[in-house]
């Protein structure tokens, strides 16, 4: 769980970002140091950027300055070949929430250098101090950051949620909480994920913008790795109530319902699985487990093969 100082970089960095257009969403703790994903759209819904965010948020960030640049050295050798490899183009954020003072900085082989002259075994990295997270300069240099093809963008939307693949390959369990104004069509959500890795449960905003389309069609377009599943245990008040309006009739000399139709076992099989309970007619409210579809399970053998070092040495001919 991250401290005090920690949120407020991240509270920071979500109040910047979202007064930009930004949809921010925070990442659950790793070793990598990825703490939040940052993704613009365009007004057609079509991707437009996709970063990957390490924060980090204290005064004492601040304390080494050299030639007008903050020195952020909190890097190990497994970070540097993450974030230079990565196809997701990563980026740091140095906060102080004494001053409000927040910068930041891309991470690739270029502004990542090594201690010692290039000869020792650290890195550092260089942060600009007039360069802003975030305003208009800013915001045009974090979007032409890169320019990839649709594949690689695509690809780049999986991996920014390979976490949560992980998570459920591993026996935890992630469950998708939103509510849907049914009857407004701006198309952004209220969503979160419940993600329970076996020792804690959080939850994380997940936003997105989808205008005119409803959630049932939003959500295998934000998940295209998951299936969905009703959480029963949401939906069993609901259920029963609609299953005896439609399917059972209410004695009231015996005081018992009998059934009409179809059994409460049957009914439920009939119902979809990404469902919804409505609330006074406004607001659709969903609870869905997701589990890995095909197309999860491959990528997450795809993305293990090619993160490997020197992928193809084991089918290279021998010198024999």
């Amino acid at each position: 769980m991250a401290n005090t100082t920690e949120r407020q970089g991240i509270g920071h960095c979500l109040k910047m970002a979202s007064s930009f257009d930004w949809m921010f969403r925070e990442q659950p703790i790793d070793d990598i140091g990825i703490d939040a994903h940052m993704e613009i759209v365009e007004k057609s819904g079509k991707p437009r950027q996709l970063l990957a965010v390490q924060i980090k948020s204290g005064a004492s960030w601040f304390r080494e300055q050299k030639e007008k640049h903050v020195i952020f050295r909190d890097i190990n050798e497994r970070q540097y070949n993450y974030w230079t490899t990565n196809t997701l183009p990563c980026i740091v954020v140095l906060y102080n929430p004494l001053t409000e003072e927040c910068i930041w900085q891309k991470l690739t082989k270029e502004t990542i250098e090594r201690t010692m002259k290039g000869k020792g075994k650290g890195f550092f990295v260089k942060v600009p101090i007039d360069q802003i997270f975030l305003n208009d300069i800013s915001q045009e240099r974090l979007l032409s950051f890169t320019n990839l093809p649709e594949h690689i963008t695509n690809y780049n939307f999986l991996l920014s949620q390979k976490v949560f693949m992980q998570i459920i390959n591993q026996g935890g369990e992630i469950k998708l909480h939103s509510t849907e104004w049914i009857n407004k069509s701006s198309g952004r959500g209220e969503t979160e994920l419940i993600v329970d890795d076996g020792e804690t449960v959080k939850k994380y905003p997940y936003p997105y913008w989808f205008p005119f389309t409803s959630y049932t069609k939003v959500f295998p377009k934000v998940f295209p790795w998951a299936d969905f599943s009703a959480d029963e245990d949401f939906y069993e008040f609901e259920d029963e109530a609609n299953w005896r309006e439609y399917h059972c009739y209410y004695d009231k000399e015996d005081d018992e319902w009998l059934v009409v139709g179809d059994t409460f076992e049957d009914y439920k099989k009939s119902l979809s699985p990404m469902r919804s309970i409505v609330h006074s007619g406004e607001v659709a409210e969903y609870m869905l487990i997701l589990k890995l579809n095909d197309l999860g399970k491959s990528f997450l053998l795809v993305d293990d093969f090619v993160s490997r070092k020197q992928p193809y040495v084991n089918v290279r001919p021998s010198d024999k």
